[in-house]
């Protein structure tokens, strides 16, 4: 897909097929999603659709984020922050996370060494891959200058 228009009359395209109907609000909650540029809860998804839109409930946004999933072109991803992370799916390189446990902030990275090994260890144990994610979690550079760390963070093990 080649712009956010593409990308916004596909889904509609296919929430017609679905037989959801398709409204202004629908469009303002992919839009937005779109714009944000990375991962984003519903709550937050939410808020700044409001910014546009006051009269969009927090309802719509789950069913219109949740209906992007079930098309594949959003993934859920829960980072352990309570709410789950959604990102774009379309058009986009295979990636990993960096998930800081006291921020926040997720960082996606790729490295091809990792991807390497990974296939490697699923060839040695005669697996076929079709997808895979890594999820590093710890403290990202900025917390631990800080060195304000909560205590009650998960140990590595």
């Amino acid at each position: 897909m080649s712009s956010i228009d593409d990308v916004i009359s596909a889904v509609r395209d296919e929430a017609h097929r679905r037989g959801v109907r398709w409204t202004s609000q629908r469009t303002a909650i992919v839009e937005t999603f779109l714009a944000s540029g990375g991962h984003i809860s519903v709550e937050d998804l939410h808020r700044q659709v409001r910014e546009i839109d006051k009269s969009v409930s927090a309802a719509t946004v789950y069913r219109t984020v949740n209906m992007l999933v079930e098309i594949g072109v959003v993934q859920k991803r829960n980072f352990g922050h309570g709410s789950a992370s959604f990102e774009w799916a379309l058009n986009r390189e295979h990636h990993d996370h960096l998930v800081c446990l006291q921020c926040g902030t997720i960082r996606e990275f790729h490295h091809v060494d990792i991807e390497t090994l990974q296939e490697g260890v699923a060839k040695e144990y005669g697996f076929t891959l079709t997808s895979h994610r890594l999820e590093l979690f710890g403290l990202c550079a900025e917390c631990q200058a800080k060195g304000e760390v909560e205590d009650d963070l998960p140990v590595k093990g």
